[in-house]
Parts: structure tokens; sequence; C-alpha cells
């Protein structure tokens, strides 16, 4: 009776575990500090211990996301570079 008992409660606490909201890739390149956050605990953090599969699927918004910034950023870059060399003094 006793395992049964130690059984269902465990049952009931795995089930009342609830699913992580995984944000987009707009969303986080919408917002700098999600996109730092998430990028910390896929690196180092809660995330960075789960099985390949499972962290894929949470994680590879995030990357999606650090390629998307990353190419934003030397984007600008470029733009303001030739924009510079490009104004008559």
């Amino acid at each position: 009776m006793r395992k049964l008992m130690t059984l269902g409660v465990l049952i009931m606490m795995c089930g009342c575990q609830r699913e992580v909201a995984v944000p987009t890739a707009q969303q986080l390149i919408a917002d700098r500090a999600l996109l730092s956050e998430w990028q910390g605990k896929c690196d180092t953090g809660e995330f960075s211990q789960l099985a390949p599969a499972e962290k894929s699927d949470r994680c590879s918004t995030t990357q999606e996301a650090t390629i998307s910034f990353a190419q934003l950023s030397a984007g600008k870059k470029e733009s303001d570079f030739f924009k510079a060399n490009t104004v008559r003094k």
C-alpha cells in the first residue's frame, strides 16, 4: 500500500509540472534582455544538461535569434560605414 501511495504521489508531482513556454525567434530579437536570459539558460543554465533532442527543442529559437541579431548588427555596421564614407564634407 505504501509503495502504491508513493507511486501515486510521484505521478501527481510529475503531472503538475508545467511545460516551459519557449519564446519565438521574433520575440527574442525584439527583446535583447530576453535573448540574453535564454542564451544563459541554454549555454550554462537549466537547459544545458538536457538531452540533445530536448535541448534542441527548447534552444533552437535562441540560436536562430542569436544568428539573426548578429546579422542585423553586422548589416547596421556596414550601413553606417558606407554612409560615413559617402557623405560629402
